[in-house]
């Protein structure tokens, strides 16, 4: 599978470095050029700077044959724009974003993003589930 991930910051970092251990193929589009240079160094010339919302930024990356886009940025809007963008222009099949203020995320969905993570969400659930048993033995008492 030929999957795009924009942004190279922790998260989209860790997603390239999980598929390229599964034999994926991938692309990470990022636009600060330090950042472009050390996850170069670390997995390879598969690398893009660049705004993926910019056409030819995407083109360049090849979303005209890629399967799946994984947009991992801080700021909704621009990871909204990339994804219809991979959708729309380049009919990428599947597209996945990481929402950053939880409000949006209906708009997400309403706008055919695939798959949509609520971050804080994500991460308040990992704690309660990680709480369960404390909460439990508080529950009942002494």
């Amino acid at each position: 599978m030929y999957v795009i991930i924009v942004g190279a910051g922790r998260v989209g970092t860790a997603i390239a470095r999980r598929l390229l251990e599964n034999d994926q193929e991938i692309a990470v589009i990022e636009r600060d050029q330090a950042r472009c240079s050390a996850l170069e160094d670390e997995i390879g010339s598969v690398v893009v700077e660049g705004d993926a919302t910019e056409f030819n930024v995407l083109s360049k990356a090849g979303a005209v044959r890629a399967e799946a886009l994984i947009a991992t940025g801080r700021r909704d809007h621009q990871n909204l724009v990339v994804c219809q963008m991979a959708k729309h222009l380049f009919n990428v099949s599947t597209v996945m974003s990481i929402v950053n203020i939880s409000e949006h995320i209906e708009l997400f969905d309403r706008l055919g993003i695939d798959v949509s993570i609520d971050a804080s969400l994500m991460l308040v659930d990992a704690f309660i589930g990680s709480m369960e048993g404390l909460l439990t033995e508080e529950a009942g008492g002494p």
